[in-house]
C-alpha cells in the first residue's frame, strides 16, 4: 500500500501517526530538505528566474545554461554536456537521434524504461546480444548501438563493466544511463563517464537524470563535442523547453555542497557496512549506497520495527517487486546504527521475513 505524505520525505516519515526512519527513494545526497541547498535554490531563482519559456534554439538565450553545461562536463570528465528538462527526455533525445541516423539499437537486459522504445531490439541474455551485434557488424551497415544502465542492480556492470568487454567495442556505440551514478560514484561523484571512456568504444554517450544524486529537476547528456552538436541541431532538442534556470544555477554553483554531501553519504555507507553482520544476504554494488533483497516480507517486518524502505513493483504493477534499502546523506549516524542493529537481530532469529 502506498504511503501518502504531505511533503517530500526526509530522514523520517510519519506512518499512522508514528515516526519511521526512511531508507528508500533515490535522494542519495539528501538535498531535498538540506538547508544550504534550499538557500542556494532560492538565490538561484532570484538571480536567474524560475522558468524560461523558450527553446534553447531561440534568438534570445540565457547564459546560465551553457555555464552549467560546462560545469557538468568538468564534473563528469566529458568534452561537453547538454541539459534537458528531464533524464527521460535526455535518453529519448539520444535514442531518437541515433534511430533517425539509421543505427540499429540493442538493449542490454534489465535496462531502464527510458531506453525501451519502438525500434530498439531487446535481448534475453548477453550471449543473445553478442550474436545480434556480431551479425549487425558483419553487414557493414551503420554501427550498432548498445544501450544499458551503468548502475545495473541485476547484472552488476559497475564498476568494471566486464560484460561490455565481451563486445567488439571499437565497432560499437555505447549509450549508458547513469541516473544512479552521477553525483554518487566516480571521481568526486562525477559518475561513470570516465570509467566507460576507458573502454575505448567507437563512440560514447551517457545520459542521466539529475534528480537523484544532484537533486535537480533536469537531465543531461555527456559526450564528445561533435556528437553533442548533432543532438543540439535536432528538432527534438529545439522543440523542447529547457529546465528551470534556477536549477541550472544550482548545478553551476553547488559544487561545494555536492562534495560535502557525498562525503557524508560515504561516511554513512562505511558505517552501515561495518555495522551490518549479514551483508551477504543483500545484492550490493561496492561503493553504491543501495542494498537489494529478495525476501518479499522484509519490508513489512522492518515497517513494524519503525523503518520504511523501497518496496514496490517497478516500472508498473506487472513489473518485478523492488526491495531496496537506500542510504542517504540526510541520515544520522544513529539512524544507520539502528537499522543495521535491527537487521542483525532479524538475521540471528532466522529468515528475515519470518519475524514479526
Amino acid at each position: 500500500m502506498a504511503i501518502s505524505l504531505e511533503r517530500i520525505p526526509g530522514r523520517t516519515i510519519y506512518l499512522n501517526g508514528s515516526p519511521h526512519l526512511y531508507f528508500g527513494g533515490t535522494a542519495y545526497l539528501g538535498l531535498q530538505s538540506h538547508p544550504p541547498f534550499l538557500e542556494l535554490f532560492q538565490r538561484s531563482a532570484e538571480a536567474y528566474g524560475l522558468h524560461h519559456g523558450s527553446s534553447r534554439k531561440s534568438n534570445v538565450s540565457l547564459e546560465v545554461y551553457g555555464l552549467a553545461e560546462q560545469q557538468l562536463a568538468r564534473w563528469a570528465g566529458s568534452d561537453n554536456a547538454l541539459l534537458m528538462s528531464s533524464g527521460f527526455l535526455a535518453a529519448q533525445l539520444v535514442i531518437q537521434t541515433l534511430l533517425d541516423r539509421g543505427h540499429p539499437l540493442f538493449l542490454l537486459p534489465n535496462a531502464h524504461p527510458a531506453l525501451k522504445v519502438n525500434g530498439v531490439f531487446p535481448s534475453n541474455s548477453l550471449s543473445d546480444l553478442e550474436q545480434k551485434i556480431g551479425r549487425q557488424i558483419q553487414t557493414g551497415g551503420p554501427l550498432p548501438v548498445l544501450l544499458f544502465d551503468t548502475i545495473d542492480f541485476s547484472t552488476s556492470l559497475y564498476p568494471h563493466f566486464e560484460a561490455l568487454k565481451k563486445f567488439p567495442l571499437d565497432r560499437v556505440i555505447l549509450v549508458g544511463d547513469d541516473s544512479h551514478g552521477i553525483g554518487i560514484v566516480g571521481s568526486d561523484g562525477g559518475g561513470c563517464y570516465g570509467m566507460l571512456r576507458e573502454l575505448r568504444a567507437a563512440k560514447l554517450l551517457v545520459c542521466c537524470s539529475l534528480g537523484k544524486g544532484p537533486g535537480v529537476q533536469a537531465g543531461a547528456v555527456f559526450g564528445e563535442a561533435e556528437d553533442l552538436e548533432i543532438l543540439r541541431e535536432t528538432a527534438f532538442y529545439g522543440g523542447a523547453s529547457p529546465p528551470s534556470p534556477a536549477w541550472a544555477g544550482c548545478l553551476l554553483e553547488g559544487g561545494e555542497i555536492y562534495s560535502l554531501r557525498r562525503q557524508k553519504l560515504m561516511e554513512n555507507y562505511k558505517l552501515f557496512k561495518a555495522r551490518l553482520h549479514s551483508l551477504s544476504q543483500y545484492d550490493h554494488l561496492e561503493g553504491h549506497p543501495t542494498f537489494e533483497f529478495g525476501d518479499p516480507n522484509l519490508a513489512r517486518t522492518l515497517e513494524q520495527k519503525g523503518f520504511v524502505i523501497t518496496n514496490f513493483n517497478y516500472p508498473n504493477a506487472q513489473g518485478p517487486l523492488v526491495g531496496r534499502i537506500v542510504l542517504s546523506a540526510h541520515h544520522r549516524g544513529e539512524d544507520i546504527e539502528q537499522l543495521a542493529d535491527c537487521l542483525n537481530d532479524l538475521s540471528l532469529r532466522g529468515p528475515l521475513g519470518d519475524n514479526p
